[in-house]
């Protein structure tokens, strides 16, 4: 007991716990609960704050949370989010932990090393990010997507943000940022429209997805001067 107690720092189980507590509240302020929201969300918090940590079991809540976030998504018709979750990051988490194992951190079999882009590579990935933003926000506009911009936004920085995370590169922190804050608004005006239950447990999962990034990009980024993830 003493040892899982130890797994999570007190920060992480401060996330871990929050998101629990937030679908209770949800619960008692709506009366109203939905199940597969709520087992995306806890998997959704605990797949990323293992991944804060470097640990590879991330990849197991993470195909569990992308599954689930998918069917939800295609439920409100934000197609973008469909596309990412169910035809990208869902083979992505078996690519993801092949990549991982083969840099584990020396002695561990868990746990991965961080690294960082140079200056050219990160002038590219702002380049590319731009572009992706803009033409996919057209793209969605013209199929009518409720938020297309904010789609296109949360779509196209999670592809780059997924491809910087299984090759281990620090920065996808500052995409996952921006891609929770983007997400949040989305599915805020998204509750706001139908006032789903399920729409504000998954905003309440994107807020603590906030929280974990901030703490993931200082993690990593002390871990990508070392070359080795310590927590």
């Amino acid at each position: 007991m003493k040892k899982f107690l130890h797994f999570f720092s007190p920060y992480e189980w401060f996330l871990v716990s929050t998101i629990v507590v937030l679908n209770i509240i949800v619960f008692i302020a709506t009366g109203q609960t939905d199940v597969l929201s709520s087992i995306a969300a806890i998997s959704g918090v605990l797949c990323v704050v293992l991944v804060a940590k470097g640990h590879i079991s991330n990849y197991i809540f993470g195909l569990i949370q992308v599954s689930l976030y998918t069917y939800i998504s295609w439920g409100v018709g934000y197609w973008g989010e469909v596309a990412l979750n169910g035809l990208y990051y869902v083979p992505m988490q078996f690519i993801g932990f092949a990549l991982w194992r083969k840099r584990l951190r020396e002695g561990s079999k868990t746990e991965v090393k961080a690294r960082n882009l140079n200056t050219r590579q990160r002038l590219i990935l702002g380049i590319v990010s731009v572009v992706l933003i803009v033409v996919g926000g057209m793209v969605l506009k013209y199929y009518d997507d409720p938020a297309p911009f904010l789609d296109s936004t949360t779509t196209f920085l999670s592809i780059v943000a997924m491809w910087l995370m299984v090759r281990t590169y620090s920065e996808q922190w500052y995409l996952w940022i921006t891609v929770n804050a983007a997400t949040i608004i989305m599915w805020t005006l998204a509750f706001i429209r139908e006032g789903e239950t399920s729409h504000l447990i998954i905003t309440c999962m994107w807020c603590v997805y906030l929280l974990n990034s901030l703490h993931g990009l200082i993690v990593w980024q002390k871990a990508a001067k070392s070359a080795t993830l310590t927590i």
